[in-house]
């Protein structure tokens, strides 16, 4: 049982430090772009309202808001 609870946390760890790495100029480019072009308000989903997950349009909105906060 205990090396399912390390296999399990492996991933969490890696996300983890995912989170704090700064943003590349290129990511930083193109969030500036898609504020420009749609702006930073993410929409509603209805896949996540129905507990089916986040879309990738929404979880880019939202690491896009992020990174420019920290701009």
């Amino acid at each position: 049982m205990k090396p399912y609870i390390v296999l399990g946390l492996v991933p969490l760890a890696l996300l983890g430090a995912c989170a704090t790495v700064p943003p590349t100029p290129s990511q930083v480019a193109a969030c500036e772009e898609m504020e420009r072009d749609m702006g930073l308000s993410t929409p509603h989903d209805h896949g996540e309202m129905k507990q089916q997950g986040r879309n990738p349009m929404n979880l880019s909105h939202d690491r896009c808001q992020q990174i420019l906060k920290q701009r």
